[in-house]
């Protein structure tokens, strides 16, 4: 069954190597996905195929997983995901407190929800799949779209307890990032 998924030799046996698993004797498969390869989807594959060859042989053998890939990376996106939960509320918070305008918040809670999901467009345009770095430059880039949507707002905010008005403190407070205000 194993022929199945992966590319199999039948080799002869090397006679000064055991294998172990909990003291018993023990046939290892390692299985390395091909560079590209989905290792969730790899690792649900592996499964099926497993299921379907402990029928014929029930009281002969067992098969069990001690480790596998798909752990780490579930746990991974996870944390990411937790992460940025936690960053966004965070940020909403922080920016109330300190600009103490319920009008601030509406900046962050835009700005970052859209960037995290607007993201995953150009990435699945791309053939880009989500992986280990790929989650670790959506954090930090989440740090920077917050970092430049606070101090453009500040900017604005200090444009506007110059006397501005709220039209031209916009433009001129956005300008120094880049950003344009159309109304």
């Amino acid at each position: 069954m194993l022929h199945d998924v992966a590319d199999v030799q039948d080799a002869n046996e090397n006679i000064r190597n055991i294998g172990l698993y909990n003291g018993a004797p023990a046939v290892g498969v390692i299985v390395y996905p091909i560079p590209g390869a989905n290792i969730v989807a790899t690792d649900a594959q592996i499964r099926r195929v497993r299921r379907r060859s402990r029928r014929p042989c029930r009281t002969a053998c067992t098969s069990t997983s001690p480790w596998t890939a798909r752990r780490s990376v579930n746990a991974a996106v996870g944390d990411t995901e937790r992460t940025l939960a936690i960053a966004v509320v965070l940020v909403i918070g922080v920016v109330f407190v300190f600009l103490q305008s319920a009008q601030s918040i509406w900046i962050p809670a835009v700005a970052l929800p859209l960037s995290i999901i607007g993201t995953f467009g150009p990435m699945y345009l791309m053939g880009y799949s989500i992986d280990n770095l790929s989650l670790m430059a959506l954090t930090i880039g989440t740090g920077f779209v917050v970092d430049d949507a606070v101090s453009c707002f500040e900017n604005i905010m200090r444009h506007l307890d110059q006397g501005l008005a709220p039209r031209e403190a916009a433009l001129r407070g956005s300008a120094r990032w880049g950003f344009t205000v159309v109304s």
